[in-house]
């Protein structure tokens, strides 16, 4: 079995961190996470795995409870890995300006 962990530097200040599982050239495990710092600090916005033997996200912002997510049948791990990927490439922005609104509310 392979491990691949690599960052993809956003900015000085948002990061995506990825843990690639392969076997076999097959992807079998991953997980996608966005930090931030903000105000200094960093913090864990926003996650999407397959640990604990299912896909599924954590929305910080709102809780760190795991969310199930469905799985598509017939599409590979390695699709469902490109396609969260990207769309956090492209969401991202918005889900830490998600977790500094909540941040806001909690210090009222």
């Amino acid at each position: 079995m392979g491990v691949k962990d690599y960052p993809i530097m956003l900015t000085n200040e948002d990061i995506i961190d990825v843990k690639l599982k392969t076997e076999k050239n097959k992807v079998i495990g991953f997980a996608i996470n966005l930090r931030c710092k903000i105000d200094d600090a960093w913090y864990a916005i926003y996650r999407i795995d397959t640990a604990h033997g299912y896909l599924h996200e954590q929305r910080f912002w709102i809780s760190p409870e795991p969310i199930k997510l469905p799985t598509i049948t017939g599409m590979s791990l390695k699709n469902i890995f490109d396609f969260y990927l990207k769309h956090l490439r492209k969401s991202w922005r918005r889900y830490k300006k998600y977790y500094e609104e909540r941040m806001k509310l909690r210090c009222l």
